[in-house]
C-alpha cells in the first residue's frame, strides 16, 4: 500500500489524489468537502446500486444527473459514477421508450415574420386586486378594437367591472368608447400617457 511510483511528478500526483481517500477498517471511503464520507464501491457493487436506485422499490427511472445525486446522497462513490449512470439510462428500455425525447432536428436560423394580420401592438388589461392579466395582439389600436376586447375579454369572462383605468390615448377618450362604458355603468378613470 505504501509504494509510490519512482517518477517524482507521478508520486506527487498520487499523494494529492490519495489525500481525498481514507481507509477505515477494511473499507475505502472518499472524503468530501461538504459531504460525509462516501463508501467506495467495486464495479459489481456499483452495478447493483445503480440498478436499485433506477429500478428498485423507490426507483423512478430518473435521468443520469438525478441518479448521480441520489447515489451520492445514499453515501456511495466510484470513479466512473457519472459515465456509468449516463450509460445505464441510455440503455434502459423504459427510459428510451417513454422518456422525453427531442426528436425534431435543429433548424437553421432564419428571420421571424409576424403572423397575419401583422399584429404589432399588445392591449393588456390587469385586474388590480388579483393581478390577473388579459392580453390581445392588435394590428391597429382603434376604438372598435378596444370595445371588442373590453366586451369579449373582460365583461363576458369576468362580469362588469366597477372601474376602468386607461391612459389618455385617442382610442380610450373617443366618444364611442365613453358611451360604451357609460351604458355598462363602468367608471372611467384616466392616467397620464406612457411613452417608451
Amino acid at each position: 500500500l505504501s509504494v509510490l511510483p519512482g517518477d517524482g511528478g507521478e508520486a506527487r500526483k498520487m499523494r494529492l489524489r490519495s489525500a481525498k481517500f481514507v481507509i477505515i477498517g477494511d473499507e475505502l471511503f472518499k472524503r468530501g468537502i461538504s459531504t460525509p464520507l462516501l463508501k467506495c464501491l467495486t464495479p459489481p457493487q456499483a452495478a447493483y446500486v445503480i440498478e436499485e436506485i433506477h429500478r428498485g422499490i423507490c426507483g423512478m427511472h430518473s435521468g443520469a444527473r438525478s441518479m448521480v445525486t441520489r447515489v451520492l446522497r445514499a453515501g456511495y462513490y466510484w470513479p466512473t459514477l457519472k459515465s456509468d449512470c449516463r450509460d445505464y439510462v441510455q440503455k434502459c428500455k423504459e427510459c428510451q421508450e417513454f422518456g422525453n425525447a427531442h426528436r425534431q432536428p435543429p433548424e437553421t436560423l432564419h428571420q421571424m415574420m409576424s403572423s397575419w394580420p401583422f399584429a404589432k401592438f399588445l392591449l393588456v388589461a390587469i385586474n388590480y386586486f388579483t393581478k390577473w392579466i388579459e392580453a390581445c395582439p392588435l394590428a391597429k389600436i382603434t376604438t372598435e378594437n378596444i370595445q371588442k376586447f373590453t366586451w369579449k375579454s373582460i365583461v363576458c369572462r369576468f362580469g362588469i367591472p366597477h372601474g376602468l383605468v386607461t391612459d389618455n390615448g385617442r382610442q380610450f377618450i373617443a366618444q364611442g368608447f365613453e358611451d360604451f362604458l357609460r351604458e355598462l355603468g363602468v367608471k372611467h378613470l384616466l392616467t397620464s400617457m406612457e411613452h417608451l
